[in-house]
């Protein structure tokens, strides 16, 4: 499955990440339940979208000013469109993987014959069926590991994430219910996938999670992980980014926050980007 780790991964999170962590724990006004403090506290009464927050495709955040001032929706190129794809096939593997569900024929209603959408129901298929077999083979472990328990703590030891879980971000500035992929709750690790190759700022949305989830329940989330889907010859690759959400990524993340919610409180057009990504879903509203 995408969320379990493997024996390296694993080697990786207990022999070197968590053993960092302890030695340089992160500094108490960076937890997200300092949400009523500063530098926690947001400066303007703004809410943002959390992906807005987190994106830095546009490297003069003309994005955040044309969405939230200008009202402009975008448009969904193809990548885009497989990422959701992607997220949803995952979230009702786990789902029905809970349910001891592991066959279903799950397909997206909203994808119609074409030969690009037909790219997309290979993703779909090919997530599903890898995430349906890896969750039935841990909970089949489990199970003949623990012949006293019963099925439902298997099932809660075995396939141990709350997938698409939804949450208020308001405290920290964020607006609408937050999705948060995955979060494992047993190994304490937010999950976010990516079809895409590394990027540095996606650990913002690990982070950002993470910081929410402090703010609501009060536990400290310190191990992130984003999960870069991709396909090879019709061949899923996955690789996992394991990292430390320290100091600096909960700084760099409040100060995203800050700077596009004064973009949206002084209503001031920051201009185009040097550098404008091809598949910028603004293009035609940037002009």
């Amino acid at each position: 499955m995408v969320y379990f780790l493997n024996d390296v991964e694993q080697k990786n999170l207990t022999l070197n990440l968590r053993p960092k962590i302890r030695l340089n724990p992160v500094p108490e006004e960076l937890r997200g339940w300092n949400w009523h403090s500063a530098p926690m506290k947001p400066y303007y009464d703004i809410k943002l979208p959390m992906y807005l927050i987190c994106s830095k495709y546009c490297d003069s955040s003309r994005d955040v000013f044309l969405r939230i001032v200008e009202k402009e929706f975008g448009e969904e190129n193809i990548q885009m469109r497989i990422g959701k794809a992607i997220h949803e096939a995952a979230e009702k593997a786990v789902s029905s993987a809970k349910s001891l569900d592991f066959d279903i024929n799950f397909e997206l209603d909203s994808v119609e014959d074409s030969e690009e959408n037909e790219i997309i129901k290979k993703a779909v298929r090919t997530v599903m069926d890898y995430t349906l077999s890896a969750c039935k083979t841990s909970f089949l472990r489990n199970k003949a590991e623990q012949p006293y328990a019963n099925i439902s703590d298997i099932i809660l030891t075995s396939i141990p994430y709350l997938v698409e879980h939804r949450m208020s971000g308001e405290l920290l500035g964020c607006s609408g219910l937050i999705a948060v992929d995955c979060y494992d709750y047993m190994r304490n690790i937010i999950y976010d996938i990516k079809y895409s190759s590394f990027n540095d700022f996606y650990r913002l949305y690990t982070t950002g999670y993470a910081l929410v989830l402090e703010s609501l329940y009060e536990i400290p989330v310190d191990v992130g992980c984003t999960i870069y889907v991709n396909f090879k010859n019709d061949r899923l690759v996955l690789k996992k980014d394991l990292h430390y959400i320290d100091s600096n990524l909960r700084s760099w993340w409040v100060e995203e926050r800050d700077m596009k919610a004064e973009i949206v409180y002084n209503e001031v057009d920051p201009g185009k980007a040097e550098n404008c990504p091809n598949n910028c879903m603004f293009k035609k509203a940037c002009g």
